[in-house]
């Protein structure tokens, strides 16, 4: 019996070829446009090598300072100094691990006798290897000991091994020079995306070896450094964010006449990324953004579908009624149209899913580039598990799905009702 469902399916299917293709394009264009949406949000706040930690992190990435007791809104912002980092998110009991990362920035990377290149530096301490989860070919990270001792070690990334050494393994313990300052190499991992814009570099220094303490102003509160906080789990949020500010009022108290504060920091991973610096993100506005893009996606063309489907179903009442009259039931009406626009909604999400892969993959530029890493170095790769966001794609794919069963399966259901001369005779 189903195989004679699908028969009959697929010619009525072949039968009205202009609709059909027309009725498949229409409902996987929009699950293309709302795929990509997906992958491209996914790229940024989903967890994924090496920001594996992504859900269970917080983010302080930009900090503030006014006069004490300064109500009129006047205050200086940058990034904060190591001094306020250790004072204000190092000493936290409620976290897993925090790390004092500085940002993006360009070093001369040189063999003594050898090869030169420019490549993305970043200057961190030990715990930067707990809170992000690289995949090292080659020795291993710089220790607690290296950060506090300021030695100079450095972790390389395989694309800058295989240009300085030719290879990824048997490099670490050899020497290389930033800016002509002799640093041994720790470990060698493997090439990080740019869209992992809190792990990425290059390069990966110890802040004590790069002097990140001696860059600091604004009372010393400022500098080149965030902190990025790992929890547990992130049902400890609330307890980490009570924590800091408690940390943050006994560090003013040391403070005279200034006081740092956050304006809502720390972020989870996604005001994170809509945060622009002493601008506090809008997240229910963001959100709301989102469902409404997806829903105009969404019903805009499935209504227009639907008027399509709605429209073929009318011409083939006459049909219903002649099998009602050689004994269908009105069950069997009503599965074989199932049948039908599951088929059509099918292949359309298929066509759907392929086609997002492709605009993704050859729009990536375009999609993920913008002013932060514009002057980097390091490309944008996307993995398989960004790509891959299968209860989106499947929610769509029921919505979708919904839509043309309505459309069709009320006029076959009205059909298989009515009296067999009426279907017959279209009234």
């Amino acid at each position: 019996m189903f195989r004679l469902y699908l028969q009959q399916a697929l010619y009525h299917l072949r039968e009205n070829p202009i609709i059909t293709w027309v009725s498949v394009l229409g409902t996987a264009l929009s699950i293309c446009i709302i795929m990509v949406i997906v992958i491209t949000l996914r790229a940024r706040v989903a967890d994924c090598a090496p920001e594996v930690n992504r859900s269970r992190s917080l983010y302080v990435p930009n900090m503030s300072y006014r006069a004490k007791g300064d109500d009129s809104g006047n205050s200086a912002n940058s990034m904060m100094s190591v001094q306020t980092g250790r004072e204000c998110f190092k000493p936290l009991t409620t976290a897993e691990a925090v790390t004092l990362t500085s940002g993006n920035y360009k070093m001369r990377v040189s063999l003594p006798a050898g090869t030169k290149l420019a490549a993305d530096a970043r200057m961190t301490d030990e715990d930067f290897w707990t809170v992000f989860q690289f995949r090292f070919l080659d020795g291993k990270p710089f220790t607690e000991a290296d950060v506090q001792s300021g030695l100079p070690r450095v972790v390389i990334s395989a694309g800058v091994a295989r240009r300085l050494f030719g290879k990824t393994e048997g490099v670490a313990g050899q020497h290389l020079e930033l800016n002509h300052v002799d640093y041994q190499v720790a470990g060698v991992v493997a090439d990080v995306s740019t869209l992992a814009s809190d792990a990425y570099a290059q390069v990966w220094i110890p802040y004590t070896a790069g002097g990140a303490e001696d860059l600091s102003w604004g009372y010393n509160l400022m500098g080149p450094m965030k902190a990025v906080i790992l929890a547990k789990s992130p049902a400890d949020f609330p307890a980490i964010r009570e924590e800091c500010e408690k940390l943050r009022r006994k560090y003013n108290d040391a403070q005279e006449g200034v006081e740092v504060f956050y304006r809502g920091q720390p972020d989870t991973q996604l005001a994170h990324l809509y945060r622009k610096w002493s601008s506090e993100p809008d997240m229910a506005g963001v959100t709301l953004r989102y469902v409404t893009v997806m829903l105009i996606l969404l019903i805009v063309p499935a209504i227009n579908l639907s008027s399509m489907t709605l429209s073929r179903m009318r011409k083939r009442t006459a049909e219903i009624g002649v099998r009602k009259a050689f004994g269908a039931t009105g069950g069997e009406l009503m599965r074989q149209v199932f049948l039908e626009n599951l088929l059509l909604t099918i292949l359309a999400g298929i066509l759907g899913l392929l086609l997002s892969y492709g605009a993704t993959i050859a729009l990536s530029d375009f999609l993920f580039g913008n002013q932060a890493n514009a002057m980097l170095a390091g490309e944008t790769t996307l993995s398989a598990s960004t790509l891959l966001s299968p209860w989106i794609f499947l929610a769509a794919l029921a919505f979708c799905l919904l839509m043309n069963l309505l459309s069709a399966g009320i006029p076959a259901w009205r059909a298989s009702r009515m009296n067999i001369a009426d279907a017959i005779n279209q009234r």
